[in-house]
């Protein structure tokens, strides 16, 4: 008679199935490179070719250049979105993972979207040969386009809106953002300004586009790490931090802050007098335009400098010198001054000044004095006041030497 032996049986190892859905960060990743790409090396080179800014025997290299620079654009935005736009719930690894998961499919996406550039920035050619089936595939591959910048756009605008929502500043900075953007506008719309490292000076129109460039990827940026440096500070224990807002419950400091800008301006007017004879701001643009411009880079000097640089030093000083704020504030005062001194001191050769002292003094003067003066006050009382006292500076100047 057989018994029957019942014997365990060996467990099998079994493995996750692999995940094949793309998740939303890896979707805005891939369809910002596609899009920029297809758009920069497709719809750029065939508009250009149009306006015959571009000799149809460069289209293939400007397509594929553009294409690449676009696709290398559009992943870097899009990865940032994505990882600061993931879905709620998701942490930063999974948003990390998803986005490596998706570089999978990137390859074979980059491919087709480089082909369908080509058609799209062939279509002046089909045109003006009037070859009709090159004509029906290049209309194809534009309606073709149309299907990633679409995904871009929406993917991209869901990704923002988590992230806008994930931002604790977001009110505040939304604000300093918006406010930067009408000085920056002001700024380079009075006087348009010279491209770094080159001798080329914008157009006004150029000048208005670079300030919303400068915006969006520049100050925004840096008003977001301003303020989230600011909130680590605040955070640490027995630490007093810059003030977000200035505090106006009383009056003293206010007040106080414009008259050390007016005060601080005072010494720097004998340099627009006498020898030196330097040609105020009023002068070159207007009274009421010069006003606009000071009251502008004011704004945007504080947010880069003192927000941003000072909040950064700080945040770093109070790592090393974690019982000792007053040496922190000092050093970041520092800090933030020599980068002042550094953004503002290559425009004094331009001014002719009389001799290395003259110079060294004028530097000292208008630029170490107020820096070092603006820092205190954001360290003590906050950016309102920082802002208050440079704008009170710089338009106290116009008035005196009007």
């Amino acid at each position: 008679m057989n018994a029957t032996i019942n014997r365990p049986q060996a467990a099998v190892p079994t493995t996750a199935a692999p995940k094949r859905e793309l998740e939303l960060p890896a979707l805005v990743a891939i369809m910002w490179s596609l899009a920029g790409g297809m758009l920069l090396g497709g719809a750029g080179v065939a508009l250009r070719m149009f306006t015959g800014q571009l000799s149809a025997h460069l289209m293939l290299v400007a397509s594929t250049t553009l294409f690449v620079v676009g696709a290398v654009l559009g992943l870097a935005h899009g990865v940032v979105l994505g990882i600061f736009g993931r879905p709620e719930g998701h942490t930063v690894q999974r948003a990390g993972n998803a986005l490596l998961h998706g570089m999978l499919y990137l390859a074979p996406a980059l491919l087709l979207g480089w082909l369908l550039a080509g058609w799209v920035a062939a279509l002046p050619l089909a045109v003006h040969g009037r070859h009709g089936i090159a004509i029906v595939v290049s209309v194809l591959a534009w309606l073709a386009m149309v299907v990633p910048v679409w995904l871009a756009v929406s993917t991209g605008a869901h990704a923002a809106a988590l992230a806008y929502r994930r931002w604790p500043e977001r009110v505040l900075g939304t604000a300093l953002t918006g406010l930067v953007l009408v000085s920056l506008l002001v700024s380079f719309g009075v006087e348009p300004p010279v491209l770094w490292f080159t001798q080329t000076q914008l157009t006004r129109t150029g000048g208005l586009l670079a300030a919303v460039a400068a915006t969006l990827w520049v100050y925004g940026p840096l008003i977001t790490l301003g303020l989230w440096f600011a909130r680590k500070i605040r955070e640490a224990r027995g630490v007093e931090a810059p003030a977000r807002r200035p505090q106006l419950r009383r009056v003293a400091w206010p007040a106080f802050a414009v008259l050390a800008g007016v005060l601080v301006t005072l010494i720097a007017v004998p340099f627009y007098h006498g020898a030196t004879g330097l040609p105020s701001d009023a002068e070159r643009f207007g009274f009421v335009s010069a006003l606009l411009l000071v009251a502008a880079n004011a704004v945007a000097d504080e947010l880069l400098v003192r927000l941003f640089v000072m909040g950064a030093a700080f945040a770093l000083a109070l790592r090393f010198l974690p019982n000792n704020r007053t040496w922190a504030a000092a050093l970041a005062i520092a800090v933030a001054t020599v980068v002042d001194l550094v953004l503002h001191a290559p425009s004094v050769p331009g001014l002719g000044l009389p001799g290395a002292t003259m110079t060294v003094a004028y530097v000292a003067v208008r630029m170490a004095i107020p820096a070092v003066l603006f820092g205190y006050l954001y360290w003590r009382r906050g950016l309102g006041s920082a802002v208050a006292a440079h704008v009170a500076a710089n338009a106290s100047l116009i008035l005196l030497v009007a």
